[in-house]
């Protein structure tokens, strides 16, 4: 097994990005996807970005995602938020396992995350071998793919607030496909 030499800078560029989305709320939505509708206010509901290790122990990171009602034809939408459908972790995170499984093994990039502080089993990331999202853009680090929605967590959230912040982190993880 590689030795795994990530800059501690790195590791900390994008743990502190991670834990500045802990409770944020993604509230931005369009109309309708499947009939165009107007959207009402439902609930928000927490979800899963990640977990990470903080002074030994698990923690789960959090967001709030709004969810509206359609006007029109009554089905449930979710706001715009950093996550791919039915998959339950943060899409930067699922960009970074998928860029690096064309390099390591599952059991390598979950040490790599593991020294980031980041928690994701092998066989988590062994079951996302199928799953394509199309292009992602990366840069290289000692033979670690990083994706800039991964990097640029952090500086994102640093330079906004509010609802601008929202749309800087969607800008980014739409930036990527």
């Amino acid at each position: 097994m590689k030795k795994v030499a990530i800059p501690p800078m790195i590791a900390d560029i994008i743990i502190s990005g991670i834990l500045s989305l802990e409770g944020f709320l993604f509230e931005d939505a369009d109309g309708c996807p499947f009939c165009d509708g107007e959207l009402r206010a439902h609930d928000v509901k927490k979800k899963k970005f990640a977990t990470i290790t903080e002074g030994g122990n698990r923690r789960n990171i959090t967001v709030n995602v709004r969810r509206f009602r359609c006007k029109e034809c009554g089905r449930l939408v979710y706001a715009d938020s950093p996550f791919y459908s039915d998959i339950r972790m943060g899409a930067p995170l699922i960009d970074f396992c998928l860029l690096n499984l064309r390099l390591h093994p599952a059991n390598h990039i979950s040490k790599i995350l593991r020294k980031m502080n980041i928690i994701v089993n092998p066989s988590t990331i062994r079951s996302l071998s199928d799953f394509n999202p199309g292009e992602i853009p990366s840069i290289e680090f000692h033979e670690v793919l990083f994706p800039p929605s991964l990097l640029n967590i952090s500086e994102a959230v640093m330079k906004q607030e509010g609802s601008e912040r929202n749309n800087i982190l969607l800008y980014m993880l739409q930036r990527r496909r």
